[in-house]
């Protein structure tokens, strides 16, 4: 045990310790009771005692107090040893719903009067059954392959087929299926489609989270991931590495537009409407697909937006802000979290018993399985181990210790692409040295299980496969008037002098490095990790939308037109290098050097060009793309309207169609925009006063 100061949300953590359950529970009861009081409610009011379908109690049941169909507890604790349970007071319109993993959730209305709740009773869930019959069959060695992600096309762990695979794409595909599918426990395939199917050539192309949070459209987020779960089949894809929950709170994190917003409504809505939009209700879409919501927890809370670096976060702010999306998503169904590469309060999230196994799956009783992001269990070891150079505490612990710690702490799948056989080997000497026990592995086996017979993928002997004619979802037209609806609904107009909307009479010339390159357009993640800037197959670029909405207005120079559309922005950047090092936006890491003349990281030649033209009688309208809000008040000021587009995607159409008013723009700012780099890091409710407030949108 090590110490902490009493302003963090517990006084005692352990770090390392034994790693037992029974350690991680007894230690965390002390926090679901913390979770109570954050909640406002009087101690001492409602309690009742929750028993098996044998009588027998049920000890560490995780009870919550809900206004359903709201997905957020108002009021939680845990049952005791002897399945009792303490609340604070509950009104009559609200409900107690008690939950445990292996168990079907038992829901109750809250009788007026009504202190004291008897023998609630959980009745096993049938999918225990199943999964019972599949692991009497299954030696350890067949369980630790079911922990084990792999990279394609190294399927084979060493034991056996592994779990599950990541990567490949292309002609790996249908290779792996055929070898995946085969077994008596298939592997699933996952990717990053964070917006879209984007490796695959022709896929429709979403904007990414930051440009859906501006919609505020929870309606049209869950149609989105029912398109992106549906051409995830047609490409033989069954797990996302997707939705990101985060809650961003540094416009100096390069990984901000993964996240919907900075306030946690937008990640409470949104990201439980991608789960179900995804995963359907369960048996009812044969093309559902294995969600996993990440980071958990802190990613967006980083000290100075560093990535991977370490979240300073209080007990308040845990419980408030950063814990309800992975609430409300799991309450959809997500059957996938992700551990994060970050640190909370000094401890890497991948080694972290209290959040991973006390928080995670006992509090909000997560059921399905906890991931390691890429390599994220050698992260956690000293510097110099693969990966590990980021800002940040760091733990001194060989690889060995890092699986022992991380599987122990809650981790059930480990993402080894480049450590496959290392992972298994490590894995059965810490099982025969009783450093990791078998009741561990099992869980972890158990857990894995559940979230494929939910996919329906153990039912399903053929996989994506078995869908002739599927492949037609791919770039759909359905889909992409889905995307182009969600263009149209993300923009956020910040300034507009009379010039918007343009008229369908006038002249306009359309330039800028962004108007005509639909690389640029879609962002990171796209035909590659960190984007492309060449032209992505299928899509539209904004001044191909222009010629689509309002043929023959367009023209080739800056004389003939009365208006000017100015498309700029950033570069395609995921992970780390989007960060923003120092004191200002004027140290931003670029990926390749070819990148340089293209970065943000001056405006004074964009507004030297915006004076010149409107100098020569011109009005010019920005369109901005960006993953983030930016310090560019005098670029803002410069222009005469200022339209942000963040990072549309494939459907260049939706710029058009709001900036011709053939659709009102309704979106609004999904993060506070500051005056200036010093005001960073701004967010609703600190007090400061930016820009343009958070929610801040112009319509006509």
């Amino acid at each position: 045990m090590y110490t902490r100061n009493h302003e963090f949300f517990f006084t005692q953590r352990p770090f390392e310790c034994k790693f037992t359950l029974e350690g991680i529970i007894m230690n965390f009861s002390k926090i679901a009771l913390f979770a109570v009081a954050a909640y406002g409610f009087s101690q001492a009011a409602i309690t009742g005692n929750v028993v098996d379908e044998s009588g027998s109690p049920v000890k560490n049941a995780a009870v919550t107090v809900r206004t359903l169909p709201n997905l957020l507890a108002n009021a939680r604790t845990l049952t005791n040893d002897k399945g009792a349970f303490k609340l604070g007071n509950a009104r009559k319109d609200q409900s107690i719903i008690v939950r445990k993993a292996g168990f079907l959730p038992e829901t109750l209305s809250v009788v007026a009067g009504q202190k004291k709740y008897d023998n609630i009773t959980l009745k096993r869930d049938p999918i225990e059954n199943k999964i019972d019959e599949i692991m009497a069959g299954m030696t350890i060695d067949d369980m630790i392959a079911q922990m084990t992600q792999a990279k394609v096309p190294k399927l084979n762990c060493g034991e056996g087929v592994c779990g599950s695979a990541l990567e490949g794409g292309g002609a790996y595909t249908a290779d792996f299926y055929k070898s995946a599918w085969s077994q008596k426990i298939p592997a699933t395939y996952g990717k990053d489609n964070v917006h879209g199917v984007a490796d695959v050539k022709g896929a429709t192309i979403f904007p990414h989270n930051i440009g859906l949070g501006a919609t505020r459209d929870s309606a049209l987020v869950r149609k989105i991931g029912q398109a992106v779960a549906e051409e995830m089949w047609a490409a033989h894809i069954d797990l996302n590495f997707a939705p990101a929950i985060t809650v961003p709170q540094d416009e100096r994190w390069g990984r901000v537009y993964e996240g919907f917003g900075e306030d946690p409504e937008l990640a409470v809505s949104l990201g439980a409407a991608f789960v179900r939009g995804q995963q359907g209700n369960h048996n009812d879409a044969e093309w559902r697909v294995i969600t996993t919501i990440k980071h958990f927890i802190g990613d967006g809370a980083t000290k100075k937006g560093y990535d991977r670096g370490n979240a300073i976060i209080s007990k308040k702010d845990l419980y408030k802000k950063y814990l309800p999306p992975y609430e409300a998503a799991i309450e959809q169904g997500a059957l996938s979290v992700m551990a994060s590469f970050n640190q909370v309060n000094g401890v890497h999230q991948h080694i972290d018993s209290t959040l991973l196994t006390g928080v995670l799956k006992t509090e909000l009783a997560f059921d399905g399985y906890v991931i390691a992001d890429w390599e994220g269990i050698e992260h956690s070891t000293t510097p110099g181990a693969a990966g590990n150079y980021f800002a940040g505490e760091v733990t001194d612990m060989s690889s060995k210790d890092a699986i022992r710690a991380s599987i122990n702490a809650g981790l059930d799948m480990a993402m080894v692409p480049q450590s496959v056989h290392n992972f298994v080997k490590t894995m059965k000497v810490l099982l025969a040295e009783g450093n990791i026990s078998e009741d561990r592995i099992k869980d972890a086996c158990r857990r894995i299980l559940r979230a494929k017979i939910r996919a329906g993928r153990i039912d399903n002997p053929n996989g994506p496969a078995a869908y002739v004619g599927v492949t037609k979802n791919i770039g759909s037209n359905e889909h992409r008037q889905i995307a182009r609806e969600a263009v149209q609904k993300s923009l956020v107009i910040l300034k507009n002098n009379k010039v918007l909307p343009l008229d369908t009479n006038g002249k306009v010339f359309v330039t800028g490095s962004h108007a005509n390159n639909t690389g640029l357009q879609c962002g990171a993640w796209t035909l590659g990790w960190q984007g492309t800037l060449d032209e992505v197959p299928g899509a539209t670029s904004i001044q191909a939308g222009f010629d689509e909405v309002a043929k023959g207005t367009r023209v080739e120079t800056a004389e003939e037109a009365s208006t000017i559309v100015y498309v700029v922005g950033e570069v395609p950047y995921a992970e780390w290098f989007g960060d923003y090092r120092g004191d200002d936006f004027n140290n931003k890491i670029i990926f390749k050097e070819d990148r340089t003349d293209m970065s943000f990281n001056s405006t004074d030649e964009y507004i030297a060009q915006i004076k010149a033209w409107q100098k020569a009688g011109h009005k010019v309208a920005v369109v901005l793309i960006t993953g983030r809000p930016l310090p560019i008040t005098s670029f803002i000021k410069a222009a005469d309207a200022f339209v942000v587009a963040w990072l549309p995607g494939s459907e260049g159409t939706g710029v058009a169609d709001v900036l011709y008013g053939k659709v009102k723009p309704t979106g609004k700012l999904p993060h506070t925009w500051p005056k200036d780099a010093k005001q960073i890091p701004i967010n609703v409710g600190d007090g400061k006063k930016g820009l343009y407030p958070y929610g801040y949108g112009l319509t006509y």
